[in-house]
């Protein structure tokens, strides 16, 4: 298991749906997200998944679909390719750069110009 920060758009998410379920008479304070212990079964993600899809009129996508477009745009923004590993909880580097390198642009021209100053 691993701890990452999230993002304050998120975090609010999180914190809107603890407060509408503490009511409920089975939740428990020691699962922040839902209230639950039993971790959702895969079916039941793929069911709600598809059911935002539908109600945001957007094309589904698979639920690890979400991982690889976290870290795209991770990479696109530039972030270090380090990072995303430690994001996605790859053990070796290699495994995060097979994956996303083509994300990263070329940096030949920006190469060359801190070149030239430095030279």
């Amino acid at each position: 298991m691993r701890t990452l920060k999230i993002p304050k758009p998120l975090k609010d998410i999180l914190h809107e749906n603890y407060n509408r379920c503490k009511d409920a008479p089975n939740f428990n304070e020691q699962c922040k997200v839902c209230g639950i212990f039993k971790p959702l079964r895969d079916s039941t993600l793929e069911k709600r998944n598809r059911q935002f899809a539908e109600s945001a009129e957007v094309k589904k996508i698979r639920i690890h679909d979400f991982r690889h477009s976290h870290a795209g745009l991770l990479a696109n923004e530039g972030i270090n390719i380090q990072e995303i590993a430690r994001r996605l909880g790859h053990s070796k580097i290699e495994i995060t750069w097979n994956t996303y390198s083509h994300l990263y642009p070329r940096e030949e021209e920006r190469a060359i110009k801190i070149l030239d100053k430095i030279v």
